[in-house]
């Protein structure tokens, strides 16, 4: 079987960088993503938006449909609605496309998986009408469908950046309930004036506020005890802000605790992690090429670190300049000086980055569940309760967790419920979440079928368009 010089995995706006200076270069290259066009989450559907009015998305959300463009005529052999499901540290990758389960080889591997929405197991999270903040998103640029008279409730610059978004397009927002602790913004102060080399992000930032206050809406800042309310379905959000008991009906309730790395592909190849206290979550330890543990595998853009579109595009120019140079295109001195420009960009990030990770800080109190019957495992409906009698019968660690309760074996494989165990864990043994670990996590990746399985082909570099 011919090999491609390197396969990517996510075409969002890393992986669509990273091919595009690969392909130019000529190198052999392939990109598997599982959406039908190129954008990943945060550029979706840019270069065919079904949204009447394209510009209440905003301009960062615009620039995307010319990065598109650019990946589409680079050359790059992109396989739309592909689904990679077994990632080998030999260079083999299969997945799913069209129904059939296909493989290739590659000498070079990229992983960008992207950023997943931190869970936020409060009371009722798991009702029908319960969505996140992303979901709402995603609906909106996929589909340019909206929720009329939703809440928006918990705190990071997501959430604002889709309520402003439904405003601008009409659309009545019943409420937008901020968990940002008053206590953060002293903390973040410090940081506030390390990060104003970036103005334009801090500037932005304060305008979605603004626009939203401009609007009428009603803000509620510093809420706490935050529960979703109703019988069988979602009827509104009950809360404490100031002092005061609040109760706002809605038939729809959007989340949003922040983000976090997508972690299944990486953990799947059993590469290096390490703990980030500020982020409170794991990532993959990478260097500043994106280089991982095993050396034929490199990740990049927010799956290696949350730093945004805009960093994410420059980790995918650095992680290509470094397989060129792996790859004998490029010496490593024409490899350091094509890639200083980026590199002195994401340096220059980290002041803004944490000032955004002090400002919105996950909270114990939506990042861990309170009330015993919580859901933690969606997928094997394991609650707080369960959880915790079988740390009490032995289970200390999230594999011997997942063991005794099945809390994680489900079909999303501990994405939602990985970190919150992690975390509990970290709490009933008064250690820190680095020691507890996280699961163990084995190949495929998704749920499969035998008759998908039995369809079997493979693809090879010479074959690409």
């Amino acid at each position: 079987m011919q090999a491609f010089d390197c396969a990517i995995v996510g075409a969002g706006p890393a992986g669509m960088s990273a091919a595009i200076v690969l392909a130019r270069a000529g190198v052999q290259v392939a990109v598997l993503d599982r959406a039908p066009r190129a954008g990943g989450q945060v550029f979706r559907s840019a270069a065919n938006s079904p949204v009447p009015d394209v510009a209440a998305l905003g301009s960062d959300y615009s620039s995307g449909a010319a990065l598109i463009s650019r990946f589409e005529e680079s050359g790059a052999a992109h396989f739309a609605g592909a689904d990679a499901w077994h990632l080998g540290d030999d260079g083999r990758i299969l997945f799913s496309h069209e129904g059939d389960t296909r493989e290739l080889r590659c000498r070079e591997m990229l992983l960008c998986p992207g950023a997943m929405e931190r869970p936020m197991p409060i009371p009722g999270w798991t009702k029908p009408g319960v969505m996140t903040a992303g979901a709402a998103q995603v609906m909106l640029k996929s589909d340019a469908v909206v929720a009329e008279g939703a809440v928006f409730a918990g705190s990071g610059p997501l959430l604002y950046l889709i309520v402003a978004q439904y405003l601008r397009l009409g659309v009545p927002v019943a409420a937008l309930v901020d968990t940002t602790p008053r206590r953060h913004y002293f903390d973040a102060a410090p940081q506030m004036f390390r990060a104003l080399g970036h103005i334009r992000q801090l500037s932005k930032g304060l305008s979605l506020l603004r626009e939203i206050r401009a609007s009428g809406v009603a803000v509620h800042q510093f809420a706490e005890r935050l529960e979703v309310i109703g019988g069988n379905k979602a009827e509104g959000v009950r809360f404490v802000a100031t002092g005061k008991h609040h109760e706002i009906a809605a038939d729809t309730v959007f989340l949003h605790h922040g983000v976090q790395p997508n972690l299944n592909m990486t953990r799947a190849m059993d590469l290096d992690h390490h703990w980030n206290p500020e982020q409170m979550c794991w990532q993959v330890s990478v260097d500043d090429f994106g280089q991982s543990s095993i050396a034929h595998v490199s990740v990049a853009g927010d799956s290696a670190g949350i730093v945004g579109a805009d960093g994410a595009q420059a980790a995918g120019r650095l992680v290509a300049l470094n397989i060129l140079n792996r790859l004998g295109h490029l010496s490593q001195v024409e490899r350091d000086q094509k890639a200083d420009k980026d590199l002195s960009y994401l340096s220059s990030l980290k002041p803004f980055r944490r000032f955004i990770d002090c400002l919105y800080h996950p909270t114990d109190a939506l990042r861990l569940p309170r009330d015993p019957e919580t859901l933690v495992c969606r997928c094997e409906e394991q609650s707080l309760d369960d959880l915790r009698k079988g740390f009490e019968q032995g289970a200390r660690d999230p594999n011997a967790l997942k063991s005794l309760t099945r809390c994680g074996m489900g079909p999303c494989q501990g994405r939602q419920c990985g970190h919150v165990v992690a975390g509990l864990l970290a709490k009933w043994r008064g250690e820190n979440p680095e020691t507890v670990g996280y699961y163990r996590l084995r190949s495929p990746q998704r749920l499969l079928t035998l008759d998908e399985l039995s369809r079997y082909g493979a693809v090879q570099a010479e074959a690409a368009e």
